[in-house]
């Protein structure tokens, strides 16, 4: 869900689809691997680090890569997107290999709710997204940063007239993006497993979200993800766990005809 949501608002304000994003999950979960187990840190201000960190990266990478070549339209930037994906996926094989490991968290016993079999970490991950979302909802809505942003999206060149400058505000929300998707990698990390595969296996379910949700819509894509989650766990029931990702995007079809807009719709 994180992730989608700096994909989104990076393609409100940019018109870009920003690929490495995806990898930026990567990335985060294995920073805070390296400092939690590694160096010996306390897991929180590990995973709090590594999203910094992913954030510094996005906005380092916007300015040196992003702005040379923002004025050439859309494919320049959507091909060094992907290019930045594949350097980050092979930067974490090159320093962690290609093999499975596991953040260092004591086992714990689950319960059952609703039929599904749930742990603290779970309601933990959970409490730590809508606490995220509700952050960055209210960063956007009542800061000065986030009424540049929408200055910014609507008309980047008034903006300008107006004392705005677009550099700024495009580095700061890339920035928020990369932070945003460094803490998703690390708390799908906690529920699943780490692997050099994490972010290029749930790219498209992360686009499929950010589109439904609407562009730049943070609620919007958190109700998407939270449907689209949803139904697919409870379709568990019913069919076997490896049409579970056919089925997202079966509703995202359906959803998309339905609102082709966005759950959410653009003002």
């Amino acid at each position: 869900m994180l992730p989608a949501i700096g994909i989104s608002l990076v393609y409100a304000l940019l018109r870009i689809p920003h690929f490495a994003y995806a990898e930026l999950m990567t990335l985060g979960s294995y920073l805070a691997f390296a400092l939690s187990v590694g160096l010996g840190f306390p897991f929180l201000p590990s995973a709090a680090l590594a999203a910094i960190i992913c954030g510094a990266l996005a906005g380092c990478a916007d300015q040196a890569l992003f702005r040379p070549v923002r004025k050439a339209g859309v494919l320049p930037a959507m091909l060094l997107s992907l290019g930045l994906m594949l350097v980050l996926q092979n930067v974490v094989r090159f320093f962690w290999g290609n093999g499975v490991r596991q953040y260092r968290i004591p086992l714990q016993r689950p319960f059952d709710l609703i039929g599904f079999n749930l742990t603290l970490n779970h309601i933990l991950i959970l409490l730590a997204v809508l606490l995220a979302v509700l952050v960055v909802q209210v960063l956007l809505r009542w800061t000065s940063f986030g009424m540049q942003v929408r200055a910014t999206t609507n008309n980047s060149e008034l903006a300008r007239v107006t004392g705005i400058e677009p550099e700024r505000v495009y580095v700061g929300l890339t920035a928020l993006g990369g932070f945003l998707s460094g803490l998703g990698g690390v708390l799908m990390a906690v529920s699943t497993s780490l692997t050099p595969l994490l972010g290029w296996n749930n790219l498209l379910p992360l686009f499929a979200i950010a589109l439904l949700g609407g562009r730049g819509r943070v609620g919007g894509t958190t109700l998407a993800a939270m449907v689209i989650g949803i139904i697919t766990q409870f379709s568990l029931f019913f069919i076997q766990s490896s049409y579970k990702v056919g089925l997202a995007f079966f509703l995202l079809a359906v959803l998309l005809v339905v609102r082709p807009r966005g759950l959410v719709s653009q003002e």
